[in-house]
């Protein structure tokens, strides 16, 4: 970890020392107390729910060397030995990741945005390049204001190349984590129809993410979906040299065959410099294809050397929520792909579970898709006919704005539809609807909390 004195963290914050040894070092840093420990950084945020100032004490008590804090502590209070009053202490972290990233010398930068895929394509990326070199990768999704200059500060010394994850809900911020990083390759994954409640079109999306191209340095690299019109117009705003990806004639990485199915996981083979490469992933899905295709690029960006980083993105599995399959008793199949949804990344799981070929039924849990603004009735119905087109013949809905696709899909002729109101009821009834070799898919918006039908579909059939 970028180990600082408190001096440092003093001049990266911009703050002031209340009270501690300027000389003192620190290594780890964190926003959670239950985190940390000796010679550690809390930074005491004033958020919605909590205030962190409660919970100096614990640090204290934690042997946490230092705080971050917007106000001096009451009177008697026990605290870490030394504080830095700031006036913002959300900035101040923002100010810290900043400082880190400008003092790490010697080491590739690479960041990953995009509407779809951004945490799959990162994770296959930085698998990708741990055979030739140190990589550091952002920590599951953090990926925001907060996530991404932790993961900054948590970059180890010895890293080569680091791969962040860059997230959004508004405009602005991925310009602003784009500065903090200062990526030498940004990647695009995509444009989709996502939290189109912050925004008024697919077009203001789209200007958002590109808002990396916009920022990066002009000897950066930029890795650009040809396959996506809104990602090419982005791609404009980059003069530096590009690679590019897709199923479109003339991409660097030009995609050729692609085998869709859930198990084993999909396959693909692509073209790269007149040598063709098959891959066979333990994830599935057409998406999961393009993130290792994105992924692939990636490589390519870096130049370090594909095939033995394919065969290592072909080690990848899927992880809880993100398509992991389970092979429950009596034949069954159930895929967990509950951690998020959005109707492009619905519309590549029905495809995919179009072409699947169970013993049984092909069954679909569904929950609602969230922050979808004024199109959320046109896409929920949208979704309806795609699960009747993909031959469901049971489907669960859950939610309210998933009824008005399970009614779509009862008039386009799936044959048995039922609806609940959450995904307690829903993972109270389903077991008693389901058959020997049914083929189950379950997904929805985070906030849906879809897991909740995985878990108790596990408890009931146990795993084969």
């Amino acid at each position: 970890m970028p180990e600082l004195s408190i001096a440092d963290l003093v001049e990266a914050t911009g703050g002031k020392l209340l009270q501690g040894d300027p000389a003192v070092r620190v290594a780890t840093y964190g926003i959670d107390t239950r985190t940390l420990g000796r010679g550690s950084v809390f930074f005491a945020l004033a958020g919605e729910r909590t205030d962190g100032h409660r919970f100096l004490t614990d640090a204290a008590s934690r042997e946490v060397a230092a705080a971050v804090v917007e106000r001096a502590p009451e009177e008697g209070m026990r605290t870490p030995e030394a504080l830095i009053q700031v006036e913002d202490a959300v900035a101040a972290l923002g100010n810290a990741g900043r400082w880190v990233r400008k003092t790490l010398r010697g080491k590739k930068w690479i960041a990953v945005t995009g509407s779809n895929g951004k945490t799959t394509t990162k994770e296959l990326l930085a698998s990708g390049l741990t055979t030739q070199h140190r990589v550091h990768r952002t920590p599951g999704n953090f990926n925001n204001h907060l996530g991404v200059p932790l993961s900054l500060l948590a970059c180890p010394d010895d890293a080569e190349i680091v791969v962040l994850e860059l997230g959004m809900n508004a405009q602005g911020e991925i310009g602003e984590l784009s500065q903090m990083v200062d990526p030498d390759i940004g990647v695009l994954t995509n444009v989709r129809a996502a939290h189109l409640e912050a925004f008024d079109s697919l077009d203001d999306i789209a200007a958002a993410k590109g808002e990396m191209f916009a920022v990066m340095r002009d000897d950066a690299t930029a890795v650009v979906n040809i396959d996506d019109a809104h990602v090419r117009v982005q791609a404009t705003r980059h003069v530096g040299p590009r690679v590019t990806f897709g199923q479109a004639n003339g991409a660097d990485l030009h995609m050729e065959e692609l085998h869709s199915q859930f198990y084993p996981g999909t396959q693909m083979v692509f073209r790269h410099d007149d040598k063709s490469y098959r891959v066979q992933l333990q994830l599935g899905g057409v998406h999961s294809a393009f993130n290792a295709l994105t992924a692939a690029a990636g490589v390519v960006a870096v130049g370090a050397e594909l095939m033995p980083a394919l065969e290592c993105m072909e080690q990848v599995k899927a992880g809880p929520g993100r398509g992991a399959v389970h092979r429950l008793r009596d034949g069954m199949m159930l895929v967990d792909d509950s951690y998020n949804s959005s109707p492009s990344a619905m519309a590549s799981v029905l495809e995919t579970l179009r072409v699947s070929d169970p013993h049984g039924r092909r069954v679909l849990v569904m929950g609602d898709m969230l922050e979808l603004g004024r199109m959320q009735g046109a896409l929920h119905r949208e979704a309806g006919k795609r699960a009747a087109s993909a031959g469901v013949q049971l489907l669960f809905s859950v939610g309210a704005l998933s009824r008005a696709a399970a009614e779509t899909a009862r008039r386009a002729g799936v044959p048995e539809v039922h609806h609940h109101a959450d995904s307690v009821k829903a993972a109270e009834s389903i077991a008693e609807f389901l058959k020997e070799g049914d083929l189950i898919v379950v997904k929805g918006s985070r906030g849906m909390r879809m897991e909740r039908v995985v878990h108790a579909l596990v408890a009931q059939f146990g795993e084969a």
